[in-house]
């Protein structure tokens, strides 16, 4: 049956669309999460960058205080040597010799600091010198420092290598750059140990040293009670400047003997 009827009836339009403030509202809280991303995404990536440079330096460091160290743990004193007939220096300097000089300006204070020149024998094979390798003698001159080169201004640590010994230890060989960015180089060397009462020892630390045997009253005279020429252990300190341009420092001891140490192990 059907049903008629003379009321008229409206269909509604369920279908809505975005006023302009709704986009305007989502255009700005889309802009507001898109800004959170990218600076949580910088910062993740700014730390990243930190570790890496931080991690780079450390490595840098530990490579260049490696191969000092290498060095030093073979260092030897020499009581004679052998030298050209056509040396006429009389003089002869063996063993070790560490003297202080004015180094890079301190980052906080503005002042130059000390730094440490090191000139020694050591039993190692040679570094810089592979055109010779098979007449490897295993024992060269070899210095460490700290020096300003005036054309760039920068200071650089260099490694000296004397391939064979001679009567001046701190002249000869070859020189080369390691790193331009060494801030610090400082050595300490274990002079004494005096045995404590109630136990250990007492340990008297200095800053230089020379074992030239020519020098009276110098390590080889045997006069001088308990003398030696070499020293009961060396700590090195260096400090190294990384891209960010933040300094890291390190320190390590090289032992040359165990405590009590005798004096005939360094003749």
């Amino acid at each position: 049956m059907q049903m008629y009827t003379s009321i008229p009836i409206k269909f509604r339009n369920t279908q809505y669309g975005f006023s302009l403030l709704e986009l305007l509202i989502s255009i700005a809280l889309l802009g507001l999460v898109v800004s959170i991303l990218y600076s949580a995404f910088f910062q993740i990536s700014n730390s990243s960058i930190k570790v890496i440079s931080k991690l780079e330096t450390r490595q840098e460091l530990r490579l260049l205080m490696k191969m000092v160290l290498d060095d030093l743990q073979n260092v030897q004193y020499l009581k004679s040597f052998a030298e050209s007939g056509l040396n006429t220096i009389q003089r002869r300097e063996s063993g070790l010799i560490v003297e202080n000089k004015l180094g890079p300006a301190n980052f906080e204070t503005g002042e130059q600091d000390e730094v440490s020149t090191i000139y020694f024998h050591t039993a190692v094979k040679s570094r810089f010198h592979p055109e010779v390798k098979e007449k490897d003698p295993e024992i060269h001159e070899v210095s460490y420092k700290l020096q300003e080169n005036l054309d760039t201004k920068a200071w650089e640590f260099i490694r000296r290598e004397d391939f064979y010994i001679d009567s001046n230890i701190r002249k000869g060989g070859k020189s080369f750059v390691l790193s331009e960015s060494v801030t610090s180089f400082n050595l300490q060397l274990l002079e004494s140990e005096t045995a404590l009462a109630g136990g250990g020892y007492k340990e008297k630390w200095t800053t230089e040293w020379d074992s030239d045997e020519s020098m009276v009253g110098g390590c080889d005279d045997p006069s001088i009670k308990e003398n030696f020429c070499l020293p009961r252990a060396i700590k090195l300190t260096m400090s190294i400047k990384g891209h960010d341009g933040n300094i890291l420092t390190d320190s390590q001891v090289s032992n040359f003997c165990v405590p009590p140490c005798n004096t005939e192990i360094f003749k």
